[in-house]
């Protein structure tokens, strides 16, 4: 598989600068079957590389257990080892024919699973076609709780046609999927779209010479060569190259953001946004004096088809956790999944408003929210730590548990009188509560278990 940077040179030479397929090769150093490869290549989505089968060790899983429920009645230096399993595994199987390794691999996993007790911790002149993208800060109430977000406007400078979408967070995934949900309402795509040098699209580097390095997210590069668009970064200190787009920021926003929107359903409601941006272009561009509507034909006569395939807004990465089972991500972001995970290395899929983890061979594990905002930040997926907790309640003042009732001084007076064998059935109890009904309402109905 070629870089991005390598597929972009590709298709430009081919597209771009009509070198042959035989003079692309020569010049790259690779095959003419590889050249051909990637230009018919339509598709730039990133997904979960997933294993064709389970582990062939799955089957003596229950075997397995029984060996770890033995352990747990004996001294720690005297449970089985990955060796030892598969030492046993051929004497119970005699036509047992897996690999030590794959043995040793698999009983790893099952016994992070059982054993995670031992490793948890807590924790301008513009031509028709031609767009301008930038993101504006907003609040909007979803299904009664006002959430802080933002919106990303596409205006068209010949004619001053603005779209707008909301999006919960700033990420690559979010701004990509907010400009292909306004592609595919206007059936086509720019050929050209500048951009503002926001640091979830782009890695801004002065060189000592003066000029400026940019260096794309993987994500990005992917959508504009799955859309096959050019990009055009702005000029730090030249304003008055995003004057027209910081103009339909501000009136996409006054027309269309106030009052606060309410809605229950984000997807319809920017369904609605798309449409009511169609509405406001009956009116007249305020220099050209004609209706905006008749200046944007030009605009959609000169948009590029859109591709066979819709990209899909997620990129890929390989991450090893930590040993309180946590995952740090490139923005200093931190997500506390399972103790159980301690060292775990991990996939992980990052969409708009969700993570997807998954363990290295492409098992689902779970799927939490997306953390947006100042680095420094953190997730805790409760109910495993609570349940870690019950095991270890002297660390209950050094863990941010009691914050949870923050304001509710009469339940944490409760849980902290609470003796041991009491306190421990409390959080089992409580961790329960949060898998069956989740956090929030857990917190609100903690009351019916002290």
């Amino acid at each position: 598989m070629l870089a991005n940077k390598e597929v972009n040179k590709i298709r430009t030479m081919y597209y771009e600068q009509n070198y042959t397929a035989t003079e692309i090769a020569r010049i790259m150093k690779i095959s003419r079957q590889t050249v051909y490869k990637y230009l018919k290549f339509v598709d730039f989505s990133d997904d979960i590389t997933q294993k064709k089968t389970k582990s062939p060790v799955e089957q003596y899983k229950e075997d397995i257990l029984k060996f770890l429920n033995y352990d747990r009645l004996h001294h720690h230096k005297q449970r089985h080892t990955g060796t030892k399993v598969y030492q046993r595994l051929k004497e119970l199987y005699p036509d047992y024919n897996i690999s030590k390794y794959a043995t040793i691999r698999y009983f790893s996993r099952v016994k992070k699973e059982f054993y995670y007790k031992h490793n948890g911790y807590l924790p301008l002149d513009h031509r028709p076609g031609e767009a301008q993208v930038d993101l504006g800060d907003c609040a909007f109430f979803e299904k009664g709780e006002k959430v802080y977000g933002k919106y990303l406007v596409l205006t068209f400078a010949h004619s001053n046609a603005s779209y707008v979408q909301l999006v919960r967070h700033k990420n690559a995934e979010s701004i990509v999927e907010a400009i292909k949900h306004i592609f595919e309402y206007l059936n086509g795509v720019p050929h050209t779209i500048w951009f503002d040098n926001d640091s979830a699209l782009v890695k801004v580097t002065n060189l000592d010479n003066g000029n400026i390095s940019r260096t794309l997210s993987d994500t990005f590069y992917r959508f504009k060569l799955h859309y096959e668009f050019k990009e055009v970064f702005m000029n730090p200190e030249r304003g008055y190259e995003k004057g027209t787009v910081e103009q339909a920021v501000r009136f996409m926003r006054r027309n269309l953001l106030v009052p606060l929107p309410q809605f229950d359903d984000f997807e319809e409601f920017n369904k609605e946004l798309l449409k009511k941006s169609s509405n406001l272009l009956k009116r007249e561009h305020y220099v050209l004096k004609q209706p905006i509507v008749d200046l944007h034909f030009e605009d959609i006569n000169e948009l590029n088809q859109l591709p066979p395939t819709s990209f899909v807004c997620t990129s890929v990465s390989s991450r090893k956790l930590d040993n309180y089972g946590r995952l740090t991500t490139e923005n200093r972001h931190y997500y506390y999944l399972d103790p159980a995970l301690a060292y775990e290395r991990v996939q992980v899929k990052y969409l708009p408003n969700e993570l997807e983890i998954y363990y290295e061979e492409g098992t689902h594990i779970m799927t939490i929210p997306r953390i947006s905002g100042k680095p420094g930040l953190r997730y805790i997926n409760w109910s495993p730590y609570i349940r870690l907790l019950a095991d270890k309640p002297a660390a209950m003042y050094n863990f941010s548990f009691l914050d949870l009732f923050e304001g509710n001084d009469a339940i944490i007076e409760k849980i902290t009188k609470l003796e041991a064998t009491k306190l421990q059935t409390f959080l089992y109890s409580f961790a329960n509560m949060i898998d069956n009904i989740g956090i929030d309402e857990a917190v609100k109905k903690v009351n019916t278990l002290v």
